[in-house]
């Protein structure tokens, strides 16, 4: 089994990371940890050390411990996140999609982010989203 966990800076990506380390422990997963930084960022190249650091410090501090194999990819794409998370996703046999999402008003919540809207019609696999 292989999890994917996209890896983004909000208050709820924690609970997803703990989520993900259960979900690995008990399916026997490993994990794949994925950022994604645009194209059009102003220093692309310092955006993506920064999220490959963060990503590897995942591994050393959270998936070594518990000894779950664990690779880190940073998508780099014009493309919005939600579209690379899927061309991921089908390209590497993913079988479950952890990401967090942010929390929003009864109203907001029917109508989510566009990545995740992306991810959740067109995944090739279950997403399980974390507030």
């Amino acid at each position: 089994m292989k999890i994917l966990l996209y890896c983004k800076n909000t208050e709820a990506h924690r609970r997803a990371l703990d989520i993900t380390l259960e979900q690995a422990k008990a399916f026997g997963a490993s994990v794949d940890l994925v950022s994604c930084v645009s194209e059009k960022d102003k220093m692309p190249l310092e955006v993506l050390e920064k999220a490959e650091k963060k990503l590897k410090d995942y591994v050393e501090q959270t998936f070594a411990p518990a000894s779950i194999p664990c690779r880190t990819k940073v998508l780099v794409s014009a493309f919005s996140s939600g579209e690379e998370l899927v061309k991921y996703a089908e390209s590497n046999q993913i079988d479950t999609i952890i990401m967090s999402i942010q929390k929003r008003s009864r109203l907001g919540k029917m109508f989510f982010g566009s990545n995740t809207q992306k991810l959740l019609h067109e995944a090739p696999c279950k997403v399980i989203t974390i507030t």
